[in-house]
């Protein structure tokens, strides 16, 4: 025999299954609840979400920015991540097993532009705060090896 607390408890799921509209996303074709966790907002559609989901609108998003920025095809990329085995070229750790793998960054000399190697966040930052300059970077290692 059902009690009065099943009764609203099933009552409850079934509202709330009707009210959940699936929406698929136009690019990976995946049906995901029609919610902010899901998509991000867009005013100008007519159920006022983005057509693709936020995984792939964050992962197109950020290759989209590199490519454009740094003047490189996505096969371009994609040949140079096979190339290095998916490991930074200064510190050699894979980039899927970085506490942020989505820092993977495309490394590439100020003055001319020219795209050199992708790199981890640590060490593309060691570059940047050492100017590019090689003799900085010496200076560090001799420091680091007399202070021991």
């Amino acid at each position: 025999m059902e009690d009065s607390n099943d009764k609203v408890f099933k009552n409850s799921v079934i509202i709330f299954e009707r009210a959940q509209k699936l929406k698929t996303c136009s690019k990976c074709k995946q049906p995901f609840p029609a919610v902010a966790a899901f998509f991000y907002r867009n005013r100008t559609t007519k159920d006022g979400f983005d057509s693709w989901c936020k995984i792939c609108r964050k992962s197109y998003d950020k290759y989209h920015y590199q490519y454009k920025r740094y003047k490189i095809t996505e096969e371009e990329y994609n040949k140079m991540m096979k190339e290095q085995n998916g490991k930074c070229l200064i510190c050699g750790r894979n980039f899927d097993e970085i506490f942020f793998p989505q820092n993977t960054h495309i490394d590439h000399d100020h003055k001319t532009g020219k795209v050199r190697a992708l790199l981890c966040n640590n060490c593309n930052v060691i570059l940047g705060n050492a100017f590019d300059n090689p003799l900085i970077l010496i200076s560090a290692i001799k420091y680091l090896q007399e202070k021991k």
